[in-house]
């Protein structure tokens, strides 16, 4: 996929250990699912009244893509104009990279591509379970969120206006754009 230069997308990759996951607290399954991952690279695609019919490209070329023979969907997911695919590439003993796709007309379209050595189906979906209760050092994702332009309030929100920024550094027009990144519904 290569989005990641073109204007407008906004990008970022993500080493695990950013993360902060107390790993210690997992299955020794799930720590292995967890060993197998090397990093996640983020790819966004915000969406504004200016760029509708570049998103509505973007979206279908990247839905042609994952439609490939390469890649096996693991589940999909739609809920309130959000439409999510989760998909992978390899068999489910010897994963080489996981995808998670999503988009939506009012927020755009995101891809996270989990990349690693190895990782086993079984073992991820064990892990992601395993994941709701562990403690979560916060500190890593704040700072990578701080290093694309994104400030938190004191709060701990997201700072709308600093997305606004990087989305007008992208060359859109964010003019008119109303965002609610923090919106808890």
């Amino acid at each position: 996929m290569d989005s990641q230069e073109k204007q407008g997308f906004i990008t970022t990759t993500i080493p695990k250990s950013i993360l902060g996951l107390d790993v210690s607290q997992m299955s020794d399954k799930s720590q292995e699912a967890y060993n197998s991952i090397n990093k996640v690279n983020l790819l966004y695609y915000p969406i504004d009244k200016q760029n509708t019919a570049a998103f509505e490209k973007e979206n279908a070329q990247l839905n042609a893509i994952l439609k490939s023979d390469d890649f096996k969907t693991l589940m999909t997911h739609k809920s309130d104009g959000v439409n999510m695919r989760f998909l992978y590439d390899g068999s489910s003993e010897s994963i080489d990279e996981m995808i998670i796709y999503g988009s939506s007309p009012e927020m755009g379209l995101g891809v996270a591509r989990v990349l690693g050595d190895d990782m086993k189906l079984g073992s991820i979906m064990k892990m992601m379970e395993e994941m709701k209760n562990v403690n979560l050092d916060q500190t890593g994702i704040n700072n990578i969120l701080k290093d694309i332009g994104v400030d938190l309030n004191e709060e701990g929100e997201i700072d709308e206006e600093a997305v606004k920024k990087i989305m007008a550094s992208k060359g859109m027009d964010t003019t008119n754009l109303d965002i609610d990144m923090n919106s808890k519904e």
